[in-house]
């Protein structure tokens, strides 16, 4: 695992009290890959609402558990009042990015605003909480 996802520093390489944290207060999470596919809108959602702090994590190669650990720490710690996530769409990877920072809010921490967004071919799409909730429950989009 490097220490450096291009523009964005790697979640499992920062303090979870790391004063640019602190002095943000909001939380930009993207997918790695983010930086080298659509670099442009990173920087877009970087700067959006006054700026945030950006981590990057590929959890291909971060397990889950750990970057929500992790995440998780860093809310709390750092005072996160926002977290927005930006990944790809359609990875079975980057998806679970978007589910573990629900878990949070639902279990740990329910006072953080969450945001979630998607890129499919270049054009961006907000998804709301519900519909992360439901991407969780197969049974449910089915029927």
């Amino acid at each position: 695992m490097g220490c450096s996802c291009g523009h964005s520093e790697h979640l499992m390489c920062i303090n979870v009290g790391d004063p640019h944290l602190r002095e943000k207060g909001k939380l930009l999470l993207i997918g790695s890959c983010m930086n080298n596919r659509y670099p442009e809108v990173v920087e877009e959602y970087r700067e959006r609402n006054g700026g945030s702090a950006v981590l990057g994590v590929c959890l291909e190669e971060t397990h889950a558990n750990q970057a929500g650990f992790k995440i998780g720490s860093i809310v709390r710690y750092s005072q996160i009042s926002r977290l927005t996530v930006l990944t790809v769409d359609g990875s079975p990877h980057c998806v679970q990015l978007h589910f573990l920072i629900e878990d949070i809010k639902r279990n740990f921490t329910p006072d953080v605003e969450t945001d979630h967004y998607v890129v499919e071919k270049g054009v961006v799409h907000q998804v709301s909480g519900a519909a992360v909730k439901r991407a969780r429950h197969l049974s449910k989009i089915e029927t």
